[in-house]
């Protein structure tokens, strides 16, 4: 693994890393917010966004931030939560994410205040399923009090969690999500857009 090619300006914003099989990252040792759900994916479901719960964060947001890199490598940008070495999401992109190999792409990520959501926009057209999301949740997990009651646990609430894309008129789709490790949630990117992580009501 390189060292970091591009930091943001705040503290632990954001690293921008080359990355490679072996590429590993490590936060403090400290306990999930809850146990580890079942592993596979989750079903892709539309619905109201008036009908799911969104996953709360009580932690600091990131900074936006905008990356520039050179398209037709594998690359991470990774967040984390403003002022602390805690990750929020992992954003990565396949050697094929973009169609235009060798230009200039720009990538700018907007975290959503109070949430596990983020707004993306690519300067480059962005392939669909050759990038991907990791939210990490494990030391800022909030669930809303009224998702407690309704799933019954923080756990079961947890468990159906998927990230969901925002769409036109109030609608949201959470997409095909898996668990890559505990406290963990991927899905991925079919368009530059909104992502949150969010469950059924």
């Amino acid at each position: 693994m390189t060292g970091a090619i591009s930091r943001g300006p705040r503290g632990w914003a954001i690293w921008l890393y080359l990355t490679s099989p072996a590429a590993v990252w490590a936060c403090a040792a400290r306990q999930p917010a809850v146990p580890d759900a079942q592993p596979g994916l989750t079903a892709p479901r539309l619905l109201p966004l008036a009908r799911v719960f969104v996953l709360e964060t009580a932690g600091p947001p990131p900074p936006d931030t905008s990356v520039t890199f050179t398209a037709g490598t594998q690359r991470t940008i990774v967040l984390f939560h403003s002022g602390e070495n805690v990750t929020f999401a992992r954003l990565e992109f396949e050697p094929g994410a973009f169609a235009d190999s060798g230009r200039t792409v720009q990538v700018d990520v907007h975290p959503r205040p109070g949430i596990y959501g983020l707004d993306l926009a690519t300067s480059l057209p962005l392939q669909a399923n050759r990038s991907a999301v990791v939210f990490e949740y494990a030391r800022y997990f909030s669930a809303p009090a009224r998702a407690r009651q309704v799933h019954g646990s923080e756990t079961a609430f947890e468990r159906a969690l998927a990230v969901g894309h925002l769409l036109p008129d109030g609608l949201v789709e959470l997409l095909p999500s898996s668990r890559p490790a505990a406290d963990n949630l991927q899905s991925s990117l079919p368009t530059p857009g909104s992502y949150i992580v969010a469950a059924p009501q």
